[in-house]
């Protein structure tokens, strides 16, 4: 919006005596909220219509992002007519994804930019997966506030723990520390690990291949609420997560 038609838009709420809905409509994120969610799921068959105390996992990521108050528009992008269902069910706009994007081996990336193909006007979005179940309101607007002054924020957890991996003459190597000095918790800053919880960018970056750049910044997650459901024990640990809580 620019500087004229703000100036416009303003006048008109004034006029009707609208000034405070004026200022909750630029409260608004012009950034649009994108749920992947497709049927396929290989592991576990309608794995987003997976119920965690009577509310789905799609639904529970689009009541999620609502109560943030920051998106006019949630998309679920779907191929599947039980999933629409349930997107609408709880407001969200549907788009249908194409069946070339709603593979066992379709990426995030090439599903997003079939979206931001077919909406023209949308620049920047935020990617939510509903298998990540602890998605919180607060980290939602941690993310939206940080957004404001980077190209792209995405989820983290940190991690502390020593790396290895077996190279392939079946040697043993050190991936992140120097084994001769061996790093103190305190001493480090550890290593910043993807949830996929969210990922905020921008159709530049798509266009570049990518969800993230180098001038990234993040949303640090605490560890218990990283828990991405994959399989069936992981939505047993879920369950057990949310009745302790």
């Amino acid at each position: 919006m620019n500087i004229l038609s703000a100036l416009n838009l303003f006048v008109f709420f004034s006029s009707l005596g609208l000034v405070q809905d004026l200022a909750k409509c630029c409260q608004l994120n012009e950034t649009h909220a994108i749920i992947l969610a497709r049927g396929g799921s290989k592991g576990i068959k309608y794995k987003n219509l997976i119920e965690l105390n009577g509310v789905s996992l799609l639904a529970r990521t689009i009541k999620t992002i609502q109560a943030s108050g920051l998106f006019q528009n949630i998309w679920v992008s779907t191929d599947n007519n039980r999933i629409e269902q349930e997107a609408l069910k709880y407001g969200a706009l549907v788009y249908r994804r194409s069946g070339e994007h709603a593979q066992d081996n379709s990426s995030s990336l090439h599903a997003v930019k079939e979206f931001l193909n077919s909406h023209t006007h949308i620049d920047r979005f935020a990617l939510f997966q509903c298998t990540s179940v602890f998605l919180k309101a607060h980290y939602i607007r941690e993310a939206v506030d940080k957004f404001k002054q980077n190209p792209c924020v995405f989820a983290v957890t940190s991690s502390y723990k020593l790396r290895w991996k077996r190279t392939a003459d079946k040697k043993l190597m050190a991936l992140n520390f120097d084994v001769t000095k061996r790093p103190r918790r305190q001493d480090w800053n550890g290593e910043l690990i993807e949830t996929g919880m969210f990922y905020f960018s921008n159709k530049s970056l798509v266009q570049q291949d990518r969800f993230q750049n180098e001038w990234c910044e993040v949303v640090n997650i605490n560890s218990e609420d990283a828990l991405e459901i994959d399989t069936f024990n992981d939505i047993e640990l879920a369950e057990c997560l949310l009745q302790t809580n």
